[in-house]
């Protein structure tokens, strides 16, 4: 079983992350293990937080940010449209939805921007192969194991997992880890639904520690391994989430919604001290997957739409009345919008392009591109891209999270610098912008390639360098050592399945990736 689906498998079977000190070699983990400078300095108390808030399913971007002069879009939908006068004013053109009063207030303070026909090339309307586009941050036609969170704070925490900081570096909401935070080497990060379930749930065992020897080199082994680091960290961060929720407190009332409460969590998480810095959150099932009995005004959608703008507007107005709104920022994200036509069961099927919107007190608020037109359309009748979602990624990797552009680029296996769009009115956090990475892979020829392929690299003189190329699955199938002086790899590529491969450079604590396929 691979890594993905072993995590995917244990959300669905009800098996947190934090069950598993029980099955893990029938241990209870007692591990302890200690941050060294560079996480510590990740992790700083004044570093910036950002939220993802997933709307699984493909929310309906039409019915959320309405073209209230488009007679199109009238016409297309008879029953489930939002009358002008019903919706909340944007501008001249477009409206909120009337159950995002909470967004409207925020986007008239200049606090939420919107940004308008977000997808990428060739969309993928499957939710699974969608949501996993999402999360790779790569294109349709490319399958990986890792997700951009994931391969971003690898990059920033050397050591990693052998090495666990004092607090984690990722925590999602839920009973199992998104694709999006899986690194290279597993789990960036921990999952749990309640900090004080958690903590019971770790703490069920025996006494005795998990091996921290390395397992067999083999699938099993690295499998073992694999679930050992999960079940280590699980053990190593369930006091630390407690102690953190223990003392965290909220100053405002939070709706008892699903998200309200994550939400509320994530706050008395972030108020009681705890270091990380991505909180990852989203509903229990592919809500937004409004086929049928979508509804208009009121509704199926309408009370998700609201669920959201209610839950984000406590939560904003809890960081402000705590002094953390100035290092907390969210953004929401859907693996697609939907059809320009309600269907037949007075719903809406599977587009292509929709908005999402980022919040908080350093957000460059306003409406980004013009509204998608509902007349020039692809050849499935679905509204075209305005805005490729990684110009998003990288406008939040940059401007918020202050990573160098270099490394913006290897988390996102393209350089999207140049059409980052100014979401944030901040600095870097910490890190020169200006500095390029002291690694990158600079080509990989030929490519696709048949039997050897040379690799030149650029990494400091005296490091100590090697290539890791893994399958999309994420097992090791080739490694070798790069000549830091000249920055040359050569490697034998004879044997391996045709596909595509993540090669990753390692020189001391950098790291650096990029894509190799291989052809029979």
């Amino acid at each position: 079983m691979d890594r993905r689906r072993f995590l995917r498998n244990a959300g669905r079977t009800g098996i947190a992350l934090a069950t598993l000190p029980g099955v893990v070699d029938s241990l209870s983990m007692r591990a302890l293990a200690h941050g060294n400078d560079a996480i510590d300095k990740l992790l700083g108390s004044g570093d910036r937080i950002l939220v993802l808030i997933q709307m699984a399913g493909g929310n309906d971007g039409l019915n959320t940010v309405v073209p209230i002069t488009i007679d199109k879009y009238y016409t297309d939908r008879p029953t489930i449209a939002i009358p002008k006068s019903s919706a909340l004013r944007i501008n001249d053109d477009l409206g909120w939805h009337p159950a995002m009063q909470g967004f409207r207030d925020a986007f008239d303070a200049g606090t939420m921007a919107i940004v308008q026909g977000v997808t990428y090339p060739n969309p993928d309307r499957s939710h699974f192969r969608g949501t996993d586009i999402w999360l790779t941050a790569t294109d349709a036609d490319v399958f990986a194991s890792t997700g951009w969170l994931g391969r971003y704070l690898e990059t920033l925490a050397p050591g990693y997992p052998a090495t666990l900081p004092d607090h984690p570096l990722a925590i999602q909401i839920g009973t199992s880890i998104s694709l999006g935070l899986l690194g290279s080497q597993g789990a960036v990060g921990i999952s749990f639904r309640d900090p004080d379930e958690f903590y019971r749930l770790v703490n069920t065992g025996s006494s005795e520690e998990v091996p921290s020897g390395p397992a067999s080199d083999t699938p099993a082994g690295r499998e073992i391994a694999f679930m050992r680091d999960v079940a280590r960290s699980a053990n190593v961060y369930a006091k630390v989430v407690k102690q953190a929720a223990d003392k965290g407190k909220t100053t405002v009332s939070y709706p008892t919604s699903d998200l309200g409460t994550k939400l509320k969590v994530v706050s008395q998480l972030i108020s009681g001290g705890l270091s990380s810095r991505i909180y990852l959150l989203s509903w229990a099932g592919f809500n937004f997957d409004t086929h049928a009995n979508q509804g208009g005004v009121a509704g199926t959608h309408a009370n998700l739409l609201r669920e959201l703008s209610e839950a984000v507007t406590a939560f904003m107005a809890d960081m402000k009345a705590q002094g953390h709104d100035e290092r907390v920022a969210g953004m929401t994200f859907s693996e697609f919008g939907r059809r320009v036509m309600e269907n037949g069961s007075q719903g809406t099927d599977h587009g292509t392009a929709a908005p999402l919107f980022v919040f908080g007190k350093h957000v460059n608020g306003g409406v980004y591109g013009a509204h998608p037109s509902l007349t020039d359309l692809d050849d499935r009748g679905d509204m075209l891209m305005r805005y490729d979602y990684r110009d998003i990624y990288a406008s939040v990797l940059l401007q918020w999270l202050g990573a160098p552009s270099t490394l913006a680029q290897n988390v996102l296996f393209k350089d999207f610098a140049a059409k980052a769009l100014p979401l944030f009115n901040v600095s870097s956090v910490g890190n020169d912008t200006s500095r390029p990475m002291p690694v990158a892979i600079t080509s990989i020829g030929p490519n696709p390639a048949v039997d050897r392929v040379r690799i030149r690299v650029d990494v400091p003189p005296l490091s100590t360098a090697g290539i890791t190329v893994r399958d999309m699955a994420g097992s090791v199938v080739r490694t070798a050592g790069v000549d830091a002086w000249s920055g040359l790899c050569e490697m034998d590529v004879r044997g391996l399945s045709q596909g595509t491969y993540v090669v990753t450079l390692t020189a001391d604590r950098y790291t650096a990736h990029s894509f190799l396929t291989v052809r029979r």
